[in-house]
């Protein structure tokens, strides 16, 4: 009897999550193959630590050592996926059932120059990057005395960009006081379209964040649209006055789209690299294998029936989608039908700002300050858990 070939694409949140809640008997039922461009997963939501040094290896996992045994890992990088081929740089696989999670790519929006001199958070190498980056920046200013080489601007204030803002208001004056820079000489720009930033948070919430910001020496820039980037510096319209910002590291993270591997697969509609999915996380297109594939976090687009709007893409999202599709293959690998659809209620959200300072929202209540940092802390180590086990409370730099 021909075995079931489950093929899962990226080896973050949604794939693990699904690998995660499938009983043992599964992987005797099929055969699961993973192909990831890395040996490891990295905890995505900490990118915003890795770039500015306050973390660093203690984000990954290696994947030998967190999948079942029984999955096959291919390391090999996804070029494009066709009826019912999956095309690898170095080989092509078949399935009877795919599941996509390849994860985002940075989207500039078409605004100039943001592709060439712009640095973007997108994985685990691209935040390690952006750490060097800066580190030389540090360097190069002891040798040109030049002060753009201390001004570090972020554009974007969702998530990402005011974390990393708070993080790296935190890191570089460390580094600063070692190498006999004043501190004072450094300055973090935080720029958002809206405004206000963490627009997702009330205005009140926002208003406590902006102030953390501002306290920890981060000039904040709302209802500022960035209109084109260089490399020393962005110009923005702020108050219908435009106005250049200088700077020799700019940091882009006002905006993701799906994988590029989506927009190079003919096979696929899609806008910004996102494939719209259904309620049971099929693509909504008329496809003659639709129902065999699924589509998980940022590269599929599930509109939320309550708002009539995309849900946003959060990690919390796509291991909700993992844990539901973990359920609709143990019910397809024994020949049940399974017609529940997959249904989300955000849950707690929480934006770290710094270290011990956090602000977010449990039920309808904004919480803020170290209460908020430690319930951020206890999210992402449920993930560890998860994945790992007790011993990932104890992974260390």
């Amino acid at each position: 009897m021909k075995q079931t070939k489950i093929l899962l694409l990226g080896a973050g949140y949604g794939c693990l999550s699904v690998l995660k809640n499938l009983e043992k008997e599964a992987f005797k039922q099929a055969k699961f193959t993973l192909i990831n461009n890395n040996p490891y997963h990295y905890h995505t939501v900490l990118l915003h630590e890795v770039a500015s040094g306050a973390k660093n290896q203690s984000v990954c996992y290696m994947l030998s050592e967190i999948l079942p045994k029984e999955v096959v890992l291919v390391v090999d990088e996804v070029v494009r996926i066709e009826a019912s081929q999956v095309i690898t740089k170095n080989a092509t696989y078949d399935y009877d059932y795919l599941i996509i999670g390849l994860g985002f790519a940075s989207d500039s929006f078409g605004i100039k120059g943001i592709e060439e001199y712009s640095l973007k958070i997108t994985d685990f190498k691209s935040a390690r990057h952006i750490k060097a980056h800066i580190d030389g920046k540090l360097e190069a200013y002891l040798a040109s005395k030049d002060k753009n080489e201390l001004q570090f601007i972020i554009c974007g204030g969702g998530f990402t960009g005011v974390e990393f803002a708070a993080s790296l208001a935190q890191e570089l004056p460390k580094k600063a006081q070692n190498l006999g820079i004043d501190p004072k000489d450094i300055e973090i720009s935080c720029i958002e379209a809206m405004p206000h930033i963490l627009p997702m948070f009330d205005k009140n919430a926002s208003l406590i964040a902006r102030k953390r910001l501002e306290s920890l020496g981060v000039k904040v820039w709302e209802n500022s649209k960035i209109l084109e980037c260089y490399n020393d510096g962005i110009l923005m319209q702020n108050q219908e006055k435009n106005q250049k910002i200088s700077g020799n590291t700019i940091i882009w993270s006002a905006g993701v789209k799906g994988a590029g591997v989506i927009e190079n697969s003919p096979y696929f509609q899609s806008e910004r690299s996102k494939i719209k999915i259904d309620a049971f996380l099929h693509p909504t297109q008329d496809l003659p294998n639709r129902d065999k594939i699924f589509v998980v976090g940022d590269c599929g687009a599930l509109l939320d029936p309550k708002t009539n709007r995309f849900y946003p893409p959060t990690g919390q999202l796509a291991t909700r989608e993992g844990s539901y599709l973990a359920k609709v293959i143990k019910a397809k690998l024994v020949g049940k039908d399974f017609h529940q659809p997959f249904s989300f209620a955000s849950g707690n959200s929480v934006c770290s700002l710094g270290k011990n300072y956090a602000i977010g929202v449990v039920g309808k209540k904004n919480i803020f300050g170290f209460k908020a940092y430690v319930l951020k802390r206890i999210i992402e180590n449920i993930w560890n858990l998860k994945i790992k086990g007790l011993s990932s409370l104890f992974k260390r730099d």
